[in-house]
């Protein structure tokens, strides 16, 4: 009886090629041997640097003869029916973004980048800590004064009110 393995790539038990030396880990079929490529490659990339060096210099050389802005160009002009497709989508997507920004627009409440009508009054204020528990305090939480002047259109401007700052 032949001896079996596990693939690596697809899990399923095949035969071993009697031919290879070793354990084999993949089987014959196209997608497993382009995983066992790949993984080769990856190792291979990691652990020589002359390798490395090449094939960076291989790409480099294969993107000068191959811009990718003139593959886009062609494969475009070679499928029509994508373009089409592309645009149809891109149209919807613009057509729910702008929808969706509408009704972010409708469930707006309060503005809020700036109030209207102050609701906190100019004055002098005490402000205290929340009661916690000691254990939750991070920093020390003392009492502080603190004045709160509020501006608005209905009230005097900063620089008037202040006129050395």
């Amino acid at each position: 009886m032949q001896a079996t393995f596990i693939c690596h790539h697809c899990h399923q038990e095949k035969l071993c090629n009697p031919r290879l030396k070793g354990q084999q880990r993949y089987c014959g079929e196209p997608a497993c041997q382009r995983a066992r490529k790949r993984v080769w490659q990856a190792e291979k990339m990691t652990s020589d640097e002359s390798y490395r060096q090449r094939q960076k210099a291989c790409l480099k050389e294969w993107r000068k003869k191959h811009p990718l802005h003139e593959y886009q160009r062609q494969y475009r002009q070679e499928h029509p029916e994508y373009v089409a497709k592309n645009r149809s989508r891109q149209n919807l997507r613009n057509r729910k973004r702008s929808e969706m920004r509408e009704a972010a627009d409708l469930q707006k409440i309060v503005k809020m980048d700036a109030l209207e009508i102050p609701s906190i009054k100019s004055g002098t204020y005490l402000l205290c800590p929340y009661d916690m528990d000691g254990s939750e305090k991070i920093v020390k939480m003392d009492a502080l004064i603190v004045e709160l002047n509020v501006f608005s259109k209905h009230s005097v401007s900063f620089s008037q009110k202040n006129p050395g700052l």
